[in-house]
């Protein structure tokens, strides 16, 4: 028999199925904003939910839950990222962890040479701090941009801080990031990002958040889409108990809000 977490996890996942893909039928004409409230019109708007379990000799449950949304004129692009994890096996947690991110970059007229702000939150139960800003800005180099490919690169200057451990140091840092976007048909598509965080105080250390989204749409003008998403956040400087490498996939349903 399952558990009732399991079982309510289980419940809860096909009545979202059911909800996103009788949303996913209505064709809108014209768009209303996130959820009919105006708020980011003229957006694309994607949110992700991805719940795995299993009950028998061990019981495990893991939930994934994401929010990304993106803007771009001739002048301007924004970039919003947020996601929610949770694992448990046995009863016992193993991750319970947030982020949200924020970026802007400022295009310039016939040239490839951008410039970019970007701050982050972090909040984590199982690193050696609770909650983390970090904040970036500098000059940005697109590629390629065309119907297939989408390239760039950036490097800054910034910071983080971080909440909840010993020091609560402020912790100046470099940036340098790469983002790759491949539109493989107009079904399927890959986008990889990889930003190193170098610390500016202690040579040699360095955080690194690199993320591998696989997406490929269920139907050709649908909006509902499978993703499987790869991510892992490396920090040299991670103390006691706690690894270097916070490694994490899922497999996730994708609906364009």
């Amino acid at each position: 028999m399952m558990t009732q977490p399991v079982r309510g996890c289980a419940l809860a996942a096909l009545l979202l199925l059911f909800t996103l893909n009788v949303m996913a039928e209505e064709s809108a004409i014209t768009d209303s904003g996130l959820l009919s409230t105006g708020l980011l019109q003229g957006w694309k708007r994607e949110l992700d939910i991805g719940i795995n379990g299993s009950d028998g000799n061990s019981e495990s449950l893991s939930i994934h839950a994401g929010f990304k949304a993106d803007y771009e004129d001739s002048e301007d692009v924004w970039k919003f990222r947020t996601a929610y994890d949770n694992a448990s096996s046995d009863g016992e947690e193993s991750r319970n962890q947030f982020f949200a991110d924020l970026e802007k970059d400022w295009l310039w007229s016939d040239s490839p040479w951008f410039a970019f702000a970007q701050g982050r939150y972090d909040w984590d139960d199982y690193k050696d701090w609770d909650h983390r800003i970090s904040f970036a800005a500098g000059p940005g180099y697109q590629f390629v941009k065309n119907n297939t490919w989408d390239i760039s690169g950036k490097i800054g200057l910034g910071g983080s801080k971080t909440y909840g451990d010993e020091d609560e140091d402020f912790t100046p840092e470099a940036l340098i990031g790469l983002n790759l976007g491949w539109t493989i048909s107009d079904r399927e598509s890959v986008d990889f990002v990889s930003t190193f965080y170098p610390s500016l105080d202690n040579g040699g250390e360095y955080r690194n958040i690199t993320t591998l989204d696989w997406k490929m749409k269920m139907e050709e003008q649908g909006k509902l889409a499978m993703k499987i998403g790869l991510s892992n956040e490396y920090d040299s400087e991670a103390e006691g108990d706690v690894e270097k490498n916070d490694f994490k996939y899922y497999l996730a349903l994708v609906w364009a809000m």
